[in-house]
């Protein structure tokens, strides 16, 4: 028998406004271990273990909100304590979380990952199967009318089905080369795609050399706009046959743990303010670079960042 949901509610923090944006994926308990020394295989090395909310989703939400965005959040924790934890901290954030469900009999999702000393990551297990038993809910689009961004922790007719109901409007990002493939079904939709280049090879099950010639197969596979990141190399954008490139700025690279998020969400505030593609992504490289050269995760948009998006600056 499928685990019952129970369906957590609460509308004394939902933010009314034509500017709201909804965002469906990615909520589970991060376990991040860095080596203070050398990193070496096969062996203990010493370091920091830190336990961190975390999903692509719920990562890009919490900056989002804390740059004063309107969010309301749907995702699926197990009936548990992490998973009550997860909810109670999205609505001190002014999340709403009236979309969450809490799955009777399951656990909550969890992510281990191994960064060197340098902050790369070189190992990374996900106990994240809680995912494939997400639903939409019935009422999720009442009274929405701004941007939704899902994360591709979610199944792949879930993904479809808000690309059918969001069209433009709808940001996806792949996430990982194991779930990029679930992409494929939108490939002809409006629906702008966000992924790296290893994630553009596994969706294409291509080998692809730069982001500019995944951006040409993706276009030539009927994906409108999509924008493909490849490290330190030139980042591409497909926006409507239109392909350009982006060369990163030279940034040293402290930590690389949600460089993607903070991307994400520099985009998708630009988005949300009436900024065109092009600009949005300036945005959401220059997000990544102050990821980048903090520690951890980055905990709030830059300040500079928020004003030239068009947001007044939070309190």
């Amino acid at each position: 028998m499928p685990p019952t949901a129970s369906t957590a509610r609460k509308s004394e923090n939902r933010h009314p406004s034509d500017r709201e944006i909804l965002i469906i994926g990615g909520c589970h308990m991060d376990v991040l271990g860095r080596s203070t020394g050398r990193f070496e295989p096969g062996t203990s090395c010493p370091g920091v273990i830190s336990h961190k909310p975390g999903g692509v989703a719920r990562n890009v939400a919490s900056l989002l909100a804390r740059a004063g965005a309107p969010v309301r959040f749907s995702s699926v924790v197990g009936d548990d304590e992490t998973g009550r934890a997860l909810i109670e901290a999205l609505r001190q954030a002014r999340i709403e979380t009236s979309d969450i469900l809490a799955l009777r009999g399951r656990r909550t999702g969890s992510y281990l990952a191994i960064h060197d000393e340098r902050g790369e990551l070189v190992a990374a297990v996900s106990d994240l199967s809680i995912y494939d038993d997400y639903a939409l809910p019935a009422d999720l689009w009442t009274g929405h009318s701004g941007l939704a961004f899902a994360d591709a922790n979610i199944p792949g007719a879930c993904i479809r089905d808000l690309a059918d109901r969001f069209g433009a409007s709808l940001c996806v990002d792949a996430i990982s080369r194991a779930k990029a493939p679930k992409l494929r079904a939108i490939l002809g939709s409006e629906a702008l795609l966000v992924a790296n280049l290893p994630s553009v090879c596994a969706l294409l099950d291509e080998t692809l050399p730069t982001a500019r010639q995944a951006a040409e197969k993706l276009a030539a596979a009927g994906a409108t706009r999509a924008v493909i990141s490849a490290g330190s190399a030139p980042l591409a954008v497909l926006d409507q046959g239109e392909i350009t490139e982006f060369h990163p700025r030279a940034v040293t690279v402290v930590d690389v743990t949600g460089t993607g998020d903070a991307q994400i969400a520099g985009l998708l505030l630009a988005r949300l303010a009436g900024h065109g593609l092009t600009h949005a992504v300036t945005l959401g490289m220059q997000a990544a670079r102050a990821a980048l050269g903090c520690a951890g995760a980055l905990e709030r948009l830059p300040s500079d960042l928020i004003t030239e998006a068009g947001w007044p600056s939070p309190s």
